[in-house]
């Protein structure tokens, strides 16, 4: 199948400039109560991340064009062109590209939707990377259907998410417990991090409070934040800090200094070293 050519399709608002997820929980609000679904094209490069989010509702993630990894709780997988990335209900999980260029459709289906129709969701988890050429073609028809918006595309498309879905879980269901009773309490102190940065992180923030407000020691919340997320508090926290900061300047709001200030970063000059480092560019070069 030939893809259009198209970045996003305007179901759910994005910045036209590089994606970042800046909720760690998103509470996914979906915008056509006949259509219990989220849909957008995504286009990642090798320097774009996501900051680490999790939902209530099942995500899949349909390759088009490039590699990435896909992290979702302590699994990772790589996942190429034509290949499906399946996120369970609740796991904590972000897409770093492998290529210069990564493109893929994004599906969220209301959990809700799912469960009324008999599709457990939220109770059968899933394998992460699926490889299947009927599991694509459903995909691909859901791509065709939500572009062209033909007559009665809604219940086309509920009924090709409800079987994909159910296509999914039948024949991949996850084999192994996805966690032990250890990485799920790693995995909730990671969680309450993530969160306690996201609503603080313009504030002074150290290790302590941030450890604090996940409830470990100090030695145990680095040690775990870094074996799930693959940074440490202080690079996460910065990272974050970054992400914002660019939003803020390339949509004009702020200028370089203002938006250092209101990102968190006391000092201008270790702003633009920090920010180089993690965008890539000196926030001065940013248009």
């Amino acid at each position: 199948m030939k893809l259009p050519e198209i970045d996003t399709i305007l179901l759910f608002e994005r910045f036209s400039m590089p994606i970042y997820k800046q909720n760690s929980y998103e509470n996914i609000q979906f915008p056509d109560p006949e259509l219990p679904v989220i849909f957008h094209c995504d286009t990642l490069r090798r320097e774009d991340d996501f900051i680490m989010h999790w939902q209530d509702s099942p995500e899949l993630l349909y390759f088009i064009e490039g590699e990435a990894e896909v992290v979702s709780d302590i699994q990772r997988e790589v996942c190429r062109t034509g290949e499906i990335a399946f996120i369970n209900c609740g796991q904590l999980h972000t897409v770093r590209p492998l290529t210069p260029v990564c493109r893929y459709y994004c599906l969220i289906a209301e959990r809700e939707f799912l469960e009324q129709q008999g599709v457990p969701a939220g109770t059968v988890p899933a394998r992460l990377r699926l490889s299947d050429p009927g599991l694509s073609e459903l995909f691909e028809q859901i791509i065709r259907e939500m572009l062209s918006r033909e007559a009665y595309y809604r219940p086309a498309v509920k009924a090709c998410v409800l079987s994909l879905t159910a296509q999914i879980l039948r024949h991949y269901p996850e084999q192994r417990e996805l966690t032990t009773p250890a990485q799920d309490k790693r995995i909730a102190m990671v969680k309450a991090a993530v969160r306690y940065i996201q609503e603080h992180f313009a504030e002074e923030l150290d290790i302590d409070k941030i450890s604090a407000a996940a409830g470990f020691s100090k030695y145990h919340f680095c040690r775990g934040f870094k074996e799930v997320t693959g940074r440490t508090p202080v690079e996460y926290l910065n990272f974050v800090r970054c992400s914002c900061a660019r939003r803020l300047i390339l949509s004009g709001r702020c200028n370089v200094s203002e938006a250092a200030e209101r990102c968190g970063f006391a000092n201008l000059s270790y702003f633009s070293r920090t920010y180089r480092r993690y965008m890539g560019v000196l926030p001065s070069q940013e248009k």
